[in-house]
Order: structure tokens, then C-alpha cells, then sequence
């Protein structure tokens, strides 16, 4: 699957780079557990998967932008 994946170690509070595969996620919390942990799983070490969230501050203008201006395109297509 595709997306932003980040491995989140709460023993160390760290996270990782986000990464577009989760294999890739997979793979830097493996090396991390090896070299910090002795190869032990930490309690509640865990990838965080993609974020689903609404749009914020100048991102929901973009978006009204984007569909008025679409709206007028399609608009005038029409008359």
C-alpha cells in the first residue's frame, strides 16, 4: 500500500521519516530495534499509517479556488 508510513518507537519517542512504502517503514523500525533494543520489541512500538484529516487554514482556500475556477471553466463550456 501506498501513503505516508512512519515507525514510531514509544520506548525512545521516536519517528521515523515518513516513507511512501510501509515495507520501507517495516525495514527502518527492524534496523532501529537491532541497534537501540538488542533485536526486543519495545511495548507499543508500532508503523503509523496514512493520515486521513480535513483540509486546514490555506489548503481549504486552495480548494475553493480550485473549484470555482473549475466551475467556471466547465460553466462556459456549457453555454
Amino acid at each position: 500500500m501506498l501513503g505516508p508510513y512512519r515507525y514510531f518507537c514509544p520506548s525512545c519517542n521516536l519517528e521515523s521519516d515518513p516513507y511512501i512504502l510501509k515495507s520501507r517503514a517495516d525495514d527502518v523500525g527492524e534496523a532501529h530495534r537491532y541497534e537501540r533494543h538488542g533485536n526486543l520489541h519495545p511495548v507499543g512500538e508500532c508503523i503509523l499509517g496514512p493520515e486521513w484529516r480535513a483540509p486546514q487554514g490555506g489548503e481549504r482556500t486552495a480548494i475553493l479556488v480550485f473549484v470555482v475556477l473549475m466551475l467556471l471553466v466547465f460553466g462556459s463550456k456549457l453555454i
